[in-house]
């Protein structure tokens, strides 16, 4: 349960979470978006050995400012939500990680509804050997592939309730067109805009649904210096969907526009020939298996159009906005097209 006695200081949660007898904080590893806040590193010293945590500490701004100007409060409460969500996934779904989807240990969460600043003490995924950032190369986005197959493998479901998942969003992504209609009112008129109804629908009426980390950028994988192993963080926008809607969003991330033009064939093979793998290991026959993979292969350019509907409506001049991509999106409106004449 949320703890929702008044604020306590980072030191004295951690203390207490850890049971730990000296507690110093040592550096900021980053801030967060917008203001909310930031992320520390903390030393413990018990029974005289030292170890680290990494706290997540959120806060609500008393301005927002957003790089590009998207604040609002509709905005703010979206990223209010993602908290939440962040720590009820730490708190009551993590556990469920296949280890081959590494994620941190989370030693315990705080909320405070006075104030809305909230303290998440996760396991310093730096110590446990992960130390290591991308590197630009492709071996390094093969083993984010492989988390993003084992991880989706792990959580997969025929027909969910729509009470599911409990407690994240019930549709994941940060990019969702129903948390984004700012954005969408903001693109130029076309046939792109005039779909984005049509593609989300697709997405969100798939027979098999599993929660995609919703923000699967490569600066969100920590990869290990001794093997090709990788763990996740950033869970704040994890929820309902399917898993090239993860997919197209890590190789937009990692990959140049020339790049994923040359090795998307070979990428897409690789993980669902590793999401096959991870679905019978847990015990699923080779059919169902194969009943997700042609479902998902056939909405991959629909996830890569949805997220593209996104770019044009919240930065038309990003870097992302390609001639590769905009070719992956005429395609998805052409398959659009098409069910829609059968």
């Amino acid at each position: 349960m949320k703890n929702k006695t008044p604020f306590m200081t980072p030191e004295i949660f951690i203390k207490r979470q850890c049971q730990a007898t000296k507690v110093e904080r040592r550096e900021v590893i980053q801030s967060l978006w917008s203001g909310y806040g930031e992320i520390v590193r903390y030393a413990l010293t018990t029974n005289n050995k030292e170890s680290f945590v990494v706290v997540k500490h959120c806060t609500s701004p008393s301005v927002v400012d957003h790089p590009r100007g998207w604040q609002s409060d509709h905005a703010h409460n979206r990223k209010i939500r993602s908290y939440d969500v962040e720590q009820t996934w730490y708190r009551e779904w993590a556990a469920q990680c296949n280890p081959f989807a590494r994620v941190a240990f989370s030693y315990g969460d705080f909320f405070d509804d006075q104030t809305n600043q909230r303290l998440t003490v996760l396991e310093d995924l730096d110590a446990a050997g992960y130390s290591d950032r991308y590197d630009n190369k492709l071996e390094s986005v093969i083993a984010c592939i492989d988390w993003l197959a084992v991880f989706h493998a792990s959580f997969i479901h025929e027909n969910p309730l729509t009470t599911w998942p409990q407690g994240l969003w019930e549709k994941g992504t940060y990019w969702h067109l129903d948390t984004r209609q700012d954005e969408w009112l903001a693109m130029e008129e076309g046939e792109l805009k005039e779909s984005a109804r049509a593609l989300s629908d697709c997405l969100d009426k798939a027979r098999f649904k599993t929660l995609v980390h919703g923000d699967a950028k490569v600066a969100n994988f920590c990869f290990s210096t001794s093997d090709s192993q990788v763990a996740a963080v950033d869970f704040q926008y994890i929820g309902g969907g399917v898993g090239v809607q993860d997919l197209a969003y890590l190789l937009g991330s990692a990959l140049s526009e020339d790049d994923v033009a040359k090795n998307l064939p070979y990428l897409l093979d690789h993980y669902f020939a590793e999401l096959g793998r991870a679905l019978m290991a847990q015990g699923e026959s080779q059919a169902f298996a194969q009943d997700v993979i042609e479902e998902w292969q056939d909405l991959f350019v629909i996830a890569w159009a949805d997220f593209h509907r996104f770019i044009m409506g919240w930065a038309p001049t990003h870097n992302k906005n390609t001639n590769f991509s905009r070719k992956l999106t005429k395609q998805a409106l052409e398959k659009l097209n098409v069910r829609a004449y059968f």
